[in-house]
């Protein structure tokens, strides 16, 4: 899909800009009467001008990112079924007071850095209540979240660090 993604928006920054916004937020593209496409964050309309202004584009950028996915089945099949989800990261911190650390990988695409953390996480019998990956496409530079039952010890931190492809953990 990101090929098709690429191909469709690539060549102007500015589209790939409104895309990412999209996916990274899980904004979706449906019809809001017969024809007349829409961006919605679940059922919530969201106007262009509204994500212009939030993602410093002009309004007719962001329509005509919608009329392309909206002309393209396969890339309307996509946006469609994009949703939204909470990150509790910041929140669970300050106001909830459950624990949260952050992953940055050395190397994203490597299999088991996810595994390794949570086996740690386990050792401790601390529950993890969620996990949140950026997505190394659309992020300059993606990390991991992850939202525990309560706060890790202090010495979980240098064992989360030994799991191979890891690059550095901090606590939120």
């Amino acid at each position: 899909m990101w090929d098709q993604i690429t191909t469709k928006f690539g060549k102007n920054p500015s589209q790939m800009k409104v895309v990412r916004y999209f996916v990274t937020y899980g904004l979706s593209v449906n019809e809001k009467f017969p024809e007349e496409p829409s961006v919605f964050c679940a059922n919530i309309e969201v106007r262009p001008n509204a994500i212009a202004l939030a993602i410093g584009v002009d309004r007719r950028v962001v329509q005509s990112v919608v009329n392309k996915i909206f002309a393209d089945k396969e890339l309307l099949n996509f946006f469609k079924e994009m949703r939204p989800i909470a990150d509790m990261g910041q929140l669970s911190s300050k106001i909830l007071r459950l624990g949260v650390i952050e992953v940055i990988p050395e190397d994203p695409s490597r299999p088991g850095i996810i595994s390794g953390i949570v086996k740690v996480i386990a050792d401790y019998n601390i529950g993890i209540r969620q996990v949140m990956v950026d997505d190394p496409i659309i992020s300059d530079s993606p990390r991991a979240r992850i939202v525990t039952d309560s706060p890790l010890p202090g010495e979980a931190v240098p064992l989360m660090k030994k799991v191979p492809g890891v690059k550095g953990i901090i606590v939120l």
